[in-house]
């Protein structure tokens, strides 16, 4: 997406979460504002018409259809389109299920412009983006739950553990190139490998596999 601007797709049933939103993504050059939507069906028909759609911002709680049916048909139909979570909830059951259907990001309302800011061009970069006290209660989420029958028995090479190690540590691939010394595309090819011996389909299920394993810590519940 470089040298072009990030499209931008909003939604929320609070006319003026939506304008403060606006308002903060109009003053930045980096991002386009391309549409609004107030509730989970009148969003899904604005995806179809937005080919050049690259992310979508929207709430848990919308009429209609809440976020969690509207990310799981966004993945289904616009698999290459991101979906941050923006929501004034961070309840283990709403973070898990949304986590589950393959949200890219959560931030939570009380965050600041610059997390914001900072979570759209992390997701256009094709990393993940969790807010601090989301990643924790990810992390709560699972660290009590067996969710690797055995998780032994994955075979990942030092260099995917280190790898394994830092993602979970919400390092973006490009920090984690500069970290190990290799190139972004290395890191993006060891990230598809770990993947897929894990049988997970994003950094949630890696950072559940490093819990379980011990190859971070989790957090006191």
């Amino acid at each position: 997406m470089e040298g072009e601007t990030i499209k931008v797709l909003l939604a929320d049933d609070h006319e003026l979460v939506l304008d403060g939103l606006k308002l903060i993504l109009e003053r930045d050059d980096r991002f386009e504002v391309i549409g609004e939507a107030y509730d989970g069906e009148e969003l899904l028909r604005k995806i179809r018409m937005a080919p050049e759609l690259d992310i979508v911002v929207l709430d848990i709680n919308m009429p209609k259809k809440d976020g969690i049916q509207v990310t799981r048909e966004i993945k289904s139909t616009y698999p290459e389109v991101k979906v941050l979570i923006l929501s004034m909830y961070n309840r283990k059951e709403f973070v898990k299920n949304l986590v589950d259907v393959g949200i890219d990001g959560y931030i939570l309302k009380n965050a600041g412009k610059q997390e914001l800011l900072k979570a759209l061009e992390t997701l256009s970069g094709g990393d993940p983006y969790y807010g601090e006290e989301v990643t924790k209660t990810i992390m709560k989420s699972y660290q009590k739950k067996k969710v690797f029958d055995n998780p032994i028995d994955v075979e990942l090479s030092t260099r995917e553990k280190e790898i394994v190690k830092l993602i979970a540590n919400e390092l973006t691939t490009a920090e984690i190139a500069d970290q190990l010394f290799i190139s972004v595309y290395t890191v993006d090819t060891h990230r598809k490998n770990i993947l897929a011996k894990l049988g997970v389909k994003n950094a949630a299920g890696i950072m559940k596999f490093a819990l379980q394993t011990g190859i971070v810590k989790g957090f006191d519940l």
